[in-house]
C-alpha cells in the first residue's frame, strides 16, 4: 500500500515533468519554503510559489530545458517525503550534469511546505549553476 504523502510527491513529480502547472500549483502551499545549498544561482531560499516558479522558470531556462529529476525512490510517512532522485542537465560550456540527490519534503494536508535538496556533489553542481 502505497502512503498518500508518496503518491502526493509522486504526483508533483509527474506534473513538473508533464508541465502540469494547474497540478503543480495544487501540491505546493502558497506559503512553501524551498531550501537549495551552495553559492550559485540556484542557491537559496524560496519563500512563496511564486517565488519558486519563478527561480525553477530561470533554471530551466538556463538548461534549455533540459533539466531533469528523476525519482529512484519516495519514503513517506504522516508528515514527510524523502525522494532519491537522479538529477541531469546539459549547458552550453558546461559539463553534464549527473548528481544523485535527497530531498526532504514537509507536507501537511496534502501539500508540500518547505524542501530541502542534498546534492550529492555540492561542487558540481554550483559549477554547473555557476
Amino acid at each position: 500500500m502505497t502512503h498518500p504523502n508518496e503518491e502526493t510527491i509522486r504526483g508533483l513529480y509527474d506534473a513538473f515533468a508533464t508541465a502540469d502547472m494547474a497540478t503543480v500549483d495544487r501540491l505546493l502551499a502558497d506559503e512553501v519554503t524551498w531550501h537549495a545549498p551552495g553559492t550559485a544561482q540556484h542557491a537559496g531560499i524560496r519563500r512563496g510559489k511564486a517565488e519558486l516558479l519563478t527561480s525553477m522558470g530561470r533554471l530551466a531556462e538556463l538548461t534549455g530545458g533540459s533539466l531533469r529529476s528523476e525519482v529512484i525512490d519516495v519514503l513517506a510517512n504522516d508528515r514527510r517525503a524523502v525522494v532519491l532522485q537522479l538529477t541531469r542537465g546539459e549547458r552550453e560550456g558546461r559539463r553534464p550534469l549527473h548528481d544523485r540527490e535527497v530531498i526532504v519534503y514537509d507536507l501537511r494536508h496534502g501539500q508540500v511546505v518547505e524542501v530541502w535538496e542534498h546534492p550529492a556533489d555540492l561542487v558540481a553542481m554550483d559549477a554547473f549553476f555557476a
